[in-house]
């Protein structure tokens, strides 16, 4: 049949009939999802991984602060993943901490639920900050950004025109995201006749129509998405690179409050970072790894032995002296690797791998330039801490023989302390004592003592910077005569450290 004999069959009937192409469009544009406007930097950034350090600049504390107009309210905000390295003293020659509010964030990666932040994490934070810095209890908050703890509460106390600062990666614009959810979780909340109509008449849909109602993980899972759709389109834009925020951007919380979400500062060492791993490797490391929820007494730990040095991806490598052994618990993002010798674990790393240890580093060795550090001497269980990462904890084991300290190589960009063990203050620990509280054996701990929760009294060191060494040689013959001579240097006595005397090598740089 022709075309012509066609239209005169159909008379005209074609014209009333959509194309299957303008169907299928038409669908499409009306289930597109309106996207919040990026720049070319910002989305190379966030979706190919493409990061140019030029188009990210990282100001120092100086740079910042001059952008902020004086006398305004500051909120610093502190990552709890590093805690205390995120805290810069510099801040304080320009502000008082005492009229700051300080904010906790990633507390979800130390607790498992916000009644354990509540509990034991809130009381701490605010211990430290009142006999570190005189800062009252009532301006130190603990919440999660990523899961929305304690939202409500900093946003009642939040002022108005206040302005987040904070280091690079602590959190800031993912706490702003959060705030804006909450407000729109209590706007959902005020009864709403209209919309509880339409609740109603959709269930009574699905009653007719005999459908089952929906499982509680597909709801679960439902508003995890919308969580997350609402967040990427009304927040500021995160990332796990630093400098991603420009200028001091504000955001409306409520009618009668508004934030600004200010850059966060750095300085030339912490940029270091970026030059040695690659953007991918960051992103999965910053993501950081939670504590075990087993507790630290039963969760996993690689034992390392005398002469026997251990890295996870490359981040650090830490040599055990003689006559010494070590438990180590890893709370970094990557997995551990134990070597025999820091000969051989030299060799792997600046030489050719096997496919076996292809995954074993993230650090680009033709970059890197090991630094040698001395770790202060310490008893007991420690956290050596890694800016933006996490932390590792480290229990020495066996006999007390060792006659060296213990070796820690950093590489050029990569910060670390050793720390008290964070979780002594925010979970319950054994406290080494039975019911009656007589002291008891080590091998009886687990079995027959009693559990405490520390609280942080300051009348100890919380953390200790390391001793770093002039000479930056990876070797294994390399002599430690020169450790007596840099305690001297920190004046801290050389003398033999007992019980009474831990602490006389720990010092804080600034």
């Amino acid at each position: 049949m022709s075309s012509e004999d066609q239209k005169l069959l159909l008379n005209g009937a074609v014209d009333l009939v959509p194309s299957l192409k303008s169907e299928v469009r038409q669908l499409r544009a009306s289930k597109k999802k309106e996207s919040k406007i990026q720049c070319v930097r910002c989305r190379h950034a966030n979706y190919k991984a493409s990061f140019d350090l030029d188009q990210f600049p990282m100001e120092p504390v100086s740079g910042v602060i001059e952008t902020i107009p004086p006398g305004v309210p500051l909120v610093y905000v502190v990552s709890a993943v590093d805690f205390p390295m995120s805290i810069n003293k510099d801040v304080f020659k320009y502000r008082s901490p005492r009229s700051m509010k300080f904010v906790v964030t990633k507390t979800d990666l130390l607790f498992t639920n916000k009644d354990m932040v509540n509990k034991y994490g809130q009381r701490f934070f605010q211990d430290y900050f009142e006999r570190t810095y005189k800062v009252p209890r009532e301006n130190v908050f603990c919440v999660s950004g990523t899961s929305d703890w304690n939202g409500s509460q900093l946003l009642d106390e939040i002022q108005d025109g206040s302005y987040i600062i904070g280091t690079v990666n602590s959190g800031k614009s993912t706490l702003i995201s959060s705030l804006l959810h909450t407000v729109e979780k209590q706007k959902s909340e005020l009864p709403n006749a209209r919309r509880e109509r339409q609740i109603q008449k959709l269930a009574n849909e699905a009653i007719a129509q005999g459908r089952k109602p929906p499982s509680r993980m597909s709801l679960v899972r439902s508003d995890i998405k919308k969580i997350a759709a609402f967040k990427s389109q009304h927040g500021p834009g995160t990332s796990y690179m630093p400098g991603f925020t420009r200028g001091n951007l504000p955001f409306q919380l409520t009618k009668n409050k508004i934030v600004y979400d200010v850059p966060g500062f750095s300085d030339a060492q912490n940029t270091r970072l970026y030059d040695i791993i690659e953007p991918q490797h960051i992103k999965h490391l910053l993501k950081s790894k939670k504590i075990p929820k087993s507790g630290m007494y039963d969760s996993h730990y690689e034992t390392v032995k005398a002469g026997q040095v251990l890295t996870v991806g490359g981040l650090f490598f830490l040599q055990v002296p003689e006559n010494a052994m070590l438990q180590v618990r890893n709370c970094l993002n990557h997995k551990p690797h134990v070597f025999k010798s820091l000969e051989k674990a030299m060799d792997v790393f600046r030489g050719s791998r096997t496919p076996a240890l292809k995954d074993v580093f993230l650090v680009d060795p033709a970059k890197a330039q090991l630094k040698k550090y001395i770790v202060p001497s310490f008893y007991g269980k420690k956290d050596i801490v890694f800016q933006f990462m996490g932390h590792i904890v480290i229990t020495p084991v066996g006999s007390n023989a060792a006659t060296e300290p213990f070796t820690l190589y950093l590489p050029e960009g990569i910060e670390a302390i050793l720390r008290q063990p964070i979780t002594n203050y925010i979970t319950t620990t054994l406290s080494g004592r039975d019911a009656n509280g007589n002291p008891l054996r080590k091998e009886n701990w687990k079995s027959k003592s009693t559990k405490e929760v520390k609280r942080w009294t300051g009348k100890i060191p919380f953390y200790s910077d390391l001793i770093p060494l002039e000479s930056s040689s990876a070797s294994d013959s390399e002599p430690t005569e020169n450790y007596s001579q840099q305690q001297q240097q920190y004046q801290r006595s050389p003398d033999e450290i007992d019980a009474d005397s831990e602490y006389r090598s720990w010092f804080q740089k600034n």
